[in-house]
């Protein structure tokens, strides 16, 4: 997972780790270790696709491609 990417689509729509995680119902802690290793389940992925509009391409390239 490129957690750059993501960190900078969470701070391009004004989200950090506090608000972001109330968004996607885990506490800070459990946002923090997915975001720095731990990775999304499927169903997260598409949460996270829908908040940020996040097209196919940058799915790919935030989620699989390393």
């Amino acid at each position: 997972m490129r957690n750059n990417k993501l960190k900078g689509k969470l701070k391009e729509y004004g989200y950090n780790y506090d608000n972001f995680s109330k968004v996607m119902e885990l506490s800070r802690g459990a946002f923090a270790n997915k975001i720095n290793g731990k990775g999304f389940r499927d169903k997260e992925i598409a949460k996270i696709k829908k908040i940020l509009n996040l097209t196919n391409d940058e799915v790919v390239e935030i989620f699989i491609n390393e």
